[in-house]
This record gives structure tokens, sequence and C-alpha cells, in this order.
């Protein structure tokens, strides 16, 4: 019965004595647990990396002076998978705030490898994040795909593009298979919104259309919108959001 009240209205009847205190780890289960999500493609690590959430997914740190921003940014930790610091992994690291959240999953996948004057080799990475707090774990998703592919420019790419789509479609399938929340962020290089089973993409509060850094969530864990903040010395814009799980 207790799994089929919100946790405000078991407190309200708790406190009316109508209902005994249930054990702590009942109400532990009951908890709502809220994170702020977010994204930035950081030009290269010539950005300023900032605090920006809970839970971040970077894009473009790849070169040395991106990961020494990235490494003295206080209070987090990171997953960046590569061997080497430059490896092409390491250019979609995520990072989230250690005194709230510990790791206890991740994982990467190589969508399509790189060419020269092309494109670096892209990849799909990915955390499992259980908070300290609550004991409630997110899973969280971060990639960037191939540029140029919808500009005209370069259809030739499209065939990169879509090769890496199905592969974010498969991660994201495989983490709701084991009942994760989970969200999705990263730079898409196409201004349209996907439509990727089980999840919503978030509309971005006083901006129309849909830019190219996405943020994507499972249906039920957050309605947006997202917010757009500073780009930070970057040439992309940085966003936010906000889940509860």
């Amino acid at each position: 019965m207790l799994k089929l009240l919100s946790s405000a209205v078991l407190s309200l009847l708790i406190s009316l004595g109508l209902m005994p205190s249930p054990p702590s780890e009942e109400m532990q289960a009951l908890a709502v647990t809220t994170a702020t999500v977010a994204t930035h493609n950081t030009l290269h690590g010539s950005a300023t990396l900032k605090p920006l959430a809970d839970v971040i997914g970077w894009q473009e740190v790849d070169t040395d002076e991106g990961h020494s921003k990235l490494g003295a940014l206080e209070y987090y930790d990171h997953f960046r998978p590569g061997e080497g610091r430059l490896d092409a992994r390491n250019s979609i690291a995520i990072s989230w705030r250690k005194n709230k959240y510990e790791k206890t999953g991740d994982g990467s996948r190589l969508t399509h490898g790189g060419e020269a004057g092309v494109t670096p080799s892209r990849f799909v990475n990915w955390v499992v994040l259980k908070n300290k707090d609550t004991g409630a774990k997110l899973a969280f998703i971060n990639t960037h795909y191939i540029s140029g592919a919808w500009n005209g420019e370069h259809p030739e790419r499209q065939e990169r593009w879509r090769t890496h789509n199905a592969v974010v479609r498969e991660v994201v399938a495989e983490l709701l298979s084991r009942g994760l929340p989970v969200v999705l962020v990263g730079d898409f290089n196409r201004p349209l919104a996907q439509d990727i089973p089980g999840m919503n993409h978030l509309n971005t509060a006083g901006v129309s259309g849909v830019p190219i850094d996405q943020i994507y969530v499972t249906r039920g864990i957050g309605t947006g919108p997202a917010e757009r903040l500073e780009k930070y010395g970057s040439d992309h814009f940085a966003y936010t959001a906000a889940v509860q799980f």
C-alpha cells in the first residue's frame, strides 16, 4: 500500500496520526531524488568549464588544456574511459558532484571510426550514478555526432550520422531495459528533435526551434523546459535541466 502513496501524502497521513511511520528503508524508497543535468561543447577545451549541474556531459574535451580544466573542477569526479589523456573517448567526458553521487556502472561504445580531415572516431559514453542520500540510480549518456551532415555541405556524412544515432538508440534501450531512469545529452549536430523510444526531448525556454545541443529524459522524470545558459568562452551555449526520479 505504501508504494501507492506519494511521499507528500504519506507524510501528511503520518503527521495526522492516521498511519504509522513506515520502516526507514521504505521511506528511503519513497523519497524523490532531484538532480540537475547539463551539456556543454567546450570548443576544444578553450571554454571556461563551469559547475553547471549535478551531472554534466562535456563535448570537445580533446586538448591538454581542456583536460587540465576538467581536472581542476572542484568537487567533481569524472568518467574518461580512454587509456590516454587525448584518447577520442575522453573528449565526451562526464562529470558528477562526488558529494552527491557515486558511480556504480559505466560504458563506452564506438559509433564509427575516424577519417583524417573529416572526423575523429565518435563514441557514446555513459555512467550509472547512485545518489548517496536516497540510493536512487540514474543512467546518464553523453555523445557528440559528426558535424556537417545536415548543413547542405557534406551529405556524404549522413550515413555516419545515422549509424551513430542507431548506436545511441541501442544504448538507451539497454539502459531502459534495466529499469533505470535515463538522461541523454550531447551535441547532435542536427537542429531536429530525435524520436528515441522511451525518451522525451526537452524544449528550451525562450528558444524557438531545436538547438543542436540537446537534452532527452526518460518519459515521466522531467517535463522541462531546459534552460539555455551562457557560452562561457565556447561557440556553443551550455544547457541545463532538472529531473526527478
